[in-house]
């Protein structure tokens, strides 16, 4: 069975990396992107089957590209994490169609259950 396809979106390096690391172990293929701008770049060549995203980034925050990703065809229903420090109340101005959400700085473990849980709706691409 092919792996879980991630695409990690997150201007904070450091968060990313770590991030990263720990979603490889657990056997997903991650990609990493600095940005919604260039998440969307990404797409083509990642085919992510999930999509965990940092809200409030510069030149695309993460609510604007969930609401790009939802006028792909491709990716009209594929799962979103929208991870902040901000609360959720902040998105609503947004109004994007996200799969669940983490309050950073989050558990590693609800993390990962939020994560598999996420994993399990995806639809792989093909």
């Amino acid at each position: 069975m092919n792996p879980v396809r991630v695409l990690l979106v997150d201007d904070e390096l450091s968060s990313a990396e770590v991030l990263g690391l720990i979603l490889s172990r657990e056997g997903y293929e991650v990609t990493m992107a600095a940005d919604g701008q260039q998440a969307l770049l990404r797409l083509r060549d990642t085919r992510p089957d999930l999509v965990i995203t940092d809200f409030m980034m510069p030149v695309l925050n993460g609510a604007e590209l969930v609401n790009a990703l939802r006028k792909l065809p491709e990716h009209a229903h594929t799962p979103v994490l929208l991870m902040s420090g901000a609360p959720e109340a902040a998105l609503r101005a947004y109004q994007v169609d996200y799969q669940a959400f983490m309050r950073k700085p989050f558990e590693l473990d609800a993390f990962l259950a939020t994560v598999a849980r996420l994993a399990a709706q995806a639809r792989p691409a093909s």
